[in-house]
């Protein structure tokens, strides 16, 4: 209920969408740029019509040959959390393979019945097989 009411609470919810007006100042900015001769009439008409269809402002800033709109991507923060996540699963895989590792090479080496196993007990003496009392 408080995000309905909270007006900035919906900017940051989401990928920033072009609003009219900047739509608008864009289609001016491309209308000047003909105007002044920097393109003929069929980019002028192809630019106007992707300003038109642009939803983000980095596809305006594209549409619109780097006039208007922003550079960044509007999905940055979503790419940013998937990358951790991905890094954080090789991270995982990379630290269960070294153990299936080292288990791997224990076992080939006789097993662990007299090997210190674990960090705390590589330091202690080992223990000596006692020959059976009768």
């Amino acid at each position: 209920m408080r995000k309905q009411r909270d007006a900035t609470a919906n900017r940051d919810d989401g990928p920033q969408l072009n609003s009219l007006q900047d739509i608008h100042d864009a289609d001016r900015l491309l209308r000047q740029a003909y105007e002044a001769g920097e393109m003929d009439g069929e980019e002028f008409k192809r630019r106007r019509g992707r300003i038109y269809a642009a939803v983000t402002p980095r596809e305006l800033w594209k549409a619109s040959g780097h006039r208007a709109g922003s550079r960044e991507r509007a999905d940055k923060a979503d790419l940013w959390r998937s990358l951790r996540l991905q890094l954080a699963i090789v991270v995982f895989a990379v630290i269960i393979m070294m153990v299936v590792l080292y288990g791997t090479v224990l076992n080939n080496q006789g097993g662990t019945k007299g090997t210190p196993v674990f960090p705390w007990e590589w330091g202690k003496d080992q223990p000596q097989d006692q020959p059976a009392q009768p």
